[in-house]
């Protein structure tokens, strides 16, 4: 016969399996450096692409209260040529597509809390609006980039060219797209740091062939880093620089997962 403390406890079980798989309960949290990766902040909009104001407000207060420090991928490559210790609780983030609304709303917030960016540019779109999605939201124009650049606490990237996937191309492709990239910022005057943030995260990773043709393009070109999601954090030190891994930050997230995220890199534990 099936007992009440049997019962009770096949519960408890299933409370805590529940939790272990949709939050990593239990999982302890790793070692290493959490890169977030953002796309839009908003006022009153949040979906998988946008957080709103108020979300972002609350998680760089929650990272400025727990002592986390933000880094730029030029720190980032000196430190790791050197291979020196990381300060503690090192953070990065990152926004991809350079809207407008990096400028209008998540800056003034980055300032509040004396926090640095790095914001990545398809390049082709400077000034126009995400055609790559048929989209009407407004890019920074090269002037704003300029400002941004050489004036506030934000370091510029590359997000491609034409915003394409650089899984399905070609290395004489994507030789070309960043070519393109470095002429067309050469001749606005945009100064940039050496980093890739592949569009929808994807590179050529089921290809060893290609990839290693690709990582071989990147050293000739000068890349420091190229960025994928990954949602994990980076061991350090960074072994391979054109595989770093992001964290996907949502605004459909609570709090709760974002903390976990930054934690863990993840919030279920076989995301």
């Amino acid at each position: 016969m099936i007992t009440l403390e049997i019962i009770l406890a096949a519960i408890l079980l299933l409370i805590i399996g529940y939790l272990i798989f949709e939050y990593s309960f239990l999982i302890p949290a790793r070692k290493g450096l959490p890169v977030l990766m953002y796309h839009k902040i908003l006022e009153n909009r949040a979906d998988g692409l946008t957080v709103t104001t108020a979300q972002f407000d609350m998680q760089l207060m929650y990272l400025k209260e727990k002592g986390y420090q933000t880094l730029t991928f030029k720190e980032l490559k000196r430190l790791n040529t050197e291979k020196a210790p990381f300060p503690k609780k090192s953070i990065i983030l990152t926004f991809d597509d350079a809207y407008l609304n990096f400028k209008d709303h998540a800056l003034p917030l980055l300032k509040k809390y004396s926090f640095s960016a790095t914001l990545f540019i398809p390049v082709a779109f400077i000034g126009k609006t995400n055609l790559w999605d048929q989209g009407s939201d407004l890019i920074l124009t090269a002037g704003d980039l300029k400002q941004l650049s050489n004036n506030e606490p934000v370091e510029l990237g590359i997000h491609s060219f034409l915003h394409k996937n650089y899984r399905n191309m070609a290395v004489t492709d994507m030789e070309e797209d960043l070519k393109n990239c470095q002429e067309t910022l050469d001749f606005y005057g945009i100064p940039f740091t050496r980093v890739l943030a592949y569009p929808y995260g994807g590179y050529p990773k089921k290809d060893p062939e290609l990839k290693k043709s690709m990582f071989n393009l990147f050293e000739q070109a000068g890349l420091d880093f190229a960025l994928r999601i990954g949602n994990r954090l980076n061991p350090w030190p960074i072994v391979n620089r054109f595989e770093v891994k992001r964290i996907d930050i949502r605004g459909t997230d609570s709090f709760t997962i974002f903390r976990i995220k930054v934690k863990k890199g993840r919030a279920k534990l076989f995301a």
